[in-house]
């Protein structure tokens, strides 16, 4: 980045699964895009369960490029460490480090340019202020969009507030069997939240999301979790690798300003119950930047606001449930019935899906 002032037609800042989509199907459409990414090295560290629908096939190859590990058929849901359920739900383990990096290589082939290192600061009349390993450059786009995670600094520049989210710490752990399912367990002391081990071969993916109130004891409450699954004779007492950040749980934030734009979790598309993320980037950030191709093909932003009605169409009335459930749930956790208030509250029991809009 050796020039101190840019010009794109369309700016993405973030190259997670939303971004690299939303630069992807821009390019495609023959504009001019520019991919900014904070970190040095696309999909690194890895914040993820790993867990993805089948559905995302329609965006990558998994198994020619590597991001497959195993097949998954059915997920089953412990309440106060009993097996109370299993939903069949078919999907696939994945890398998601690999992901990552192979939709970015996409949408470096449609034609997008990528810089890594680099973070976008601020905004001063239109243009974006970035800073990293060269000196600071100023980025004129005619659309920006914001691809940049739960606390995006795009979401800022639109003056949205920060989301709720949950805190999350997960380990890479031994599996002393293989599994073809992933395990949720909901207990008293995950308050707001629940625990996961999702497996990934010969390992699995161990973790706990809670309400950030228990910030402080997130580290005991994780190690609790794990000295669980060690006395059921599932994984091994030993520690591979740690991992951790934020969970949006807070549904659709406001996603467009002017000619600023949200997809994947920095708009809110992260289901507030499950905290499941990956399928809704992907769709979110192909509608992006569909419309911002569009957008500059026209000269206005009306296709902007189109993409904000669409992507309220397709999510808003799924994941506003979800956020009332949420909040249900919170407010019962304490109740004398826990196994009540999680069948009431959980995707796998019917109880959740009354008056479902």
């Amino acid at each position: 980045m050796k020039n101190n002032s840019l010009t794109y037609d369309v700016l993405v800042i973030g190259a997670g699964p939303a971004g690299s989509t939303a630069a992807r199907f821009a390019a495609q459409k023959g504009v001019k895009v520019l991919l900014l990414e904070r970190r040095e090295i696309v999909g690194l560290p890895v914040r993820c369960a790993e867990y993805v629908p089948l559905p995302i096939h329609r965006y990558v190859d998994l198994k020619a490029s590597g991001i497959l590990v195993q097949p998954v058929r059915s997920m089953q849901t412990y309440i106060e460490g009993e097996s109370v359920t299993e939903m069949t739900a078919p999907g696939v383990m994945i890398h998601r480090d690999r992901l990552d990096q192979k939709l970015a290589d996409l949408a470096v082939e449609a034609g997008v340019e990528i810089k890594t290192g680099v973070q976008a600061w601020g905004i001063t009349g239109g243009r974006v202020t970035a800073r990293g390993k060269y000196r600071p450059v100023t980025i004129y786009s005619r659309i920006i969009i914001g691809a940049d995670g739960p606390s995006s600094q795009v979401g800022r520049w639109m003056g949205n507030r920060p989301g709720n989210n949950l805190i999350a710490a997960q380990i890479r752990v031994p599996l002393n069997r293989p599994l073809d399912h992933t395990r949720v367990y909901f207990r008293p002391y995950l308050f707001g939240g629940y625990g996961w081990l999702f497996p990934k071969g010969e390992t699995a993916n161990l973790g706990v999301g809670i309400d950030p109130s228990l910030k402080e004891r997130l580290p005991e409450v994780l190690n609790r979790f794990k000295e669980e699954r060690v006395a059921e004779g599932l994984i091994e007492n030993e520690i591979l690798s740690r991992g951790g950040g934020l969970v949006p749980v807070g549904g659709l934030t406001r996603v467009r300003e002017k000619n600023m734009i949200l997809a994947g979790d920095a708009a809110g598309t992260c289901h507030p119950i499950t905290g499941a993320g990956v399928g809704n980037a992907l769709v979110s950030g192909e509608m992006a930047g569909q419309a911002a191709a569009e957008a500059v093909r026209r000269g206005n932003f009306q296709p902007l606001e189109e993409y904000e009605d669409d992507l309220i169409s397709y999510l808003g009335g799924r994941l506003s449930h979800a956020v009332q459930k949420r909040k249900s749930m919170i407010a019962n956790w304490s109740n004398r019935d826990f196994l009540e208030n999680i069948h009431h509250h959980w995707i796998a029991f019917k109880e959740y899906y009354r008056d479902e809009t």
